[in-house]
């Protein structure tokens, strides 16, 4: 029980945290100017944390869900090609994902 804690339970917590505190740093991004450095270097160190987190989404999960290979790096940028695209199959794929995402950053899909 314990190793399927430590194997599956806590990296789905952390992955939770970073999938919800990204848009929130990233926000704050646009207002750095008002930050010193000792806010700076967390917001940044998050940044690249969710970028990395975005990816490995988009390889894994956007794979399956889309059952397709990614032509983009980013998940984000996979969802507006689906969610624009002509294809009304692929468009019913990314409607749940679309809202996912527009309702913790809301216009960001």
């Amino acid at each position: 029980m314990t190793s399927f804690i430590l194997l599956f339970i806590v990296p789905w917590l952390i992955l939770g945290g970073i999938f919800f505190a990204y848009p929130t740093v990233y926000r704050l991004k646009d207002q750095k100017d008002e930050f010193g450095w000792i806010i700076k270097v967390p917001i940044y160190l998050w940044l690249v944390v969710g970028l990395i987190a975005d990816i490995l989404f988009n390889i894994t999960w956007g794979t399956i869900i889309f059952r397709e290979l990614p032509h983009e790096t980013l998940f984000t940028d996979r969802l507006k090609r689906h969610w624009y695209g002509d294809s009304s199959r692929q468009r019913r794929r990314a409607k749940p994902w679309v809202r996912r995402v527009n309702l913790i950053d809301p216009g960001h899909v």
